[in-house]
């Protein structure tokens, strides 16, 4: 691959389909449907499950358009490429500012997540060693220490090669699966053995109407974003036209239906008594997870639960590192950003100045900013970001329907149109209830905008420069040469 200026730059092609898949998995299912299905079950009653499958089905019209794209123009940077392509150069800009700053912000949430379930893992089984770090610090800096440990230490991985990224995300990805799969296992069996009371859980259906159904599919949307990773690192992919979609589909299928077992389970298998299950679970919000397994599993769940907090934090954390570094090191060849962001590592064939730049952003609002507020905005960023993905697709199959596309949407063109309005539906609806989301992601793209204005005009002295070395190089060495 070569950048605006000619000069080739490319990754190692090191991610085989199962390492996408696992990278696709790892990042969907975060801390997410841990500390959400409470929350969701609190706006949509039982209802909750049925506002998961509809996340599912949004979530699917993008992936069509996702497998296409990166089967076609198997490129780093994912939604920024194709987007780049498609349309006109500030909009593939605005879509790479706003998905670096999205996954940026993930990073961060995971990260921070990851430190509450430590610290938590060890006040209830390691007591001593929770007292010296909470008591030597208190229980902020603990946590600030957690969270630079953990970064630091997913940083160096993604520094050091995808190949060690990718093996990484498999022993985590598969450990978190399995947690899932044990807490599914005992609700189930519960499930079974007492059927009526699980089905008098789930009524009624809808006791806060359709509208809650709407803002749980809002507050749970972010838990849906992950399998779009796969086209971040699809540079790195071998065999990208047939592995790529594969995997995306994959890994959607996967989290969509261990997300659905979750709620089902959480919401039919306990017995609160003198309550609804669901406002049960409303009333632990995130920890609802934790005492849903209380209420059907043997001892360990508690601890089971708090390990597949941990599990599902990391693997996320380092999927998504892995993602908004690779929009970085993309943005970078194209010049939209320095070109020093499209710097290779001699040795490990990895955009290292990409990774430690957004390692630096993560640690940033890690430590410093409100990062539930700030949050708040990456579920709007990211639709944002998808409805022009699918845009994209629509304008690349008129304007350029000779790529050898290794997939196609099937009953096109109904898929990306349905994706758009979907995203920018969601989007609008999420102003009535996050309000403050659209205030934070507008003024990030105004800042984006004015970047963009400001860096632009250097772009073309640049690469006149860079094609001025290029030629001094190569008269240099013809003389040598000669």
């Amino acid at each position: 691959m070569r950048n605006k200026a000619g000069v080739g730059v490319s990754l190692a092609r090191t991610l085989g389909y199962f390492e996408a898949t696992m990278i696709g998995v790892g990042a969907m299912i975060g801390a997410g449907i841990f500390v959400l299905t409470g929350i969701a079950a609190g706006e949509a009653g039982p209802a909750a499950l049925i506002a998961f499958a509809l996340n599912g089905v949004v979530t699917l019209f993008t992936a069509f358009s996702y497998a296409e794209l990166a089967s076609a123009i198997p490129e780093a940077g994912g939604g920024y490429s194709f987007v780049q392509r498609a349309m006109p150069e500030w909009l593939g800009y605005l879509a790479g500012w706003m998905l670096w700053f999205a996954y940026t912000v993930a990073c961060s949430l995971y990260a921070l997540g990851f430190s509450g379930y430590f610290l938590e893992f060890l006040a209830k089984y390691m007591p001593t060693w929770h007292e010296v770090m909470v008591g030597l610090a208190g229980k902020g800096p603990a946590q600030v220490a957690v969270t630079l440990a953990v970064s630091l230490f997913f940083l160096t991985l993604n520094v050091l090669g995808a190949d060690i990224t990718g093996k990484a995300e498999n022993v985590v990805t598969l450990a978190k699966i399995a947690v899932l799969g044990i807490f599914i296992a005992f609700g189930l069996r519960q499930v079974l053995a007492f059927p009526q009371q699980a089905a008098a859980n789930f009524v009624p259906l809808f006791p806060k109407g359709l509208g809650g159904v709407l803002v749980a599919m809002g507050l749970t949307f972010i838990a849906f974003e992950g399998y779009d990773l796969i086209a971040t690192v699809s540079e790195e992919v071998t065999n990208p036209q047939r592995n790529i979609p594969r995997a995306i589909f994959t890994s959607l299928g996967i989290a969509v239906v261990i997300y659905l077992f979750v709620v089902f389970v959480s919401l039919g298998a306990i017995h609160p008594g003198g309550m609804p299950a669901w406002q049960f679970l409303d009333h632990f919000q995130e920890t609802a997870v934790v005492k849903a397994a209380e209420n059907f599993m043997p001892w360990f769940g508690v601890a089971l639960i708090v390990a597949g907090g941990l599990f599902s934090t990391m693997s996320a954390l380092n999927a998504t590192i892995l993602a908004s570094s690779r929009v970085a090191f993309s943005m970078g060849r194209d010049r939209m950003l320095p070109p020093i962001f499209s710097t290779i590592h001699p040795v490990h064939r990895t955009p290292h100045v990409a990774v430690l730049v957004t390692g630096a952003i993560l640690l940033l609002l890690a430590t410093t900013v409100p990062i539930v507020v700030v949050g708040s905005a990456a579920s709007l960023l990211f639709l944002l970001s998808f409805a022009l993905v699918n845009a994209a697709t629509l304008i690349l199959r008129h304007r350029e329907p000779e790529i050898k596309r290794g997939y196609k949407i099937p009953l096109y063109p109904l898929p990306p149109i349905l994706g758009i309005i979907s995203c920018l539906g969601l989007g609008l609806y999420q102003f009535t209830f996050q309000p403050l989301a659209w205030g934070i992601s507008l003024a990030w793209i105004g800042l984006g905008l004015v970047v963009y204005v400001t860096y632009a005009s250097q772009i073309e002295e640049w690469e006149e420069l860079e094609e001025y070395r290029i030629i001094h190089e190569e008269i240099v060495a013809i003389k040598e040469y000669s």
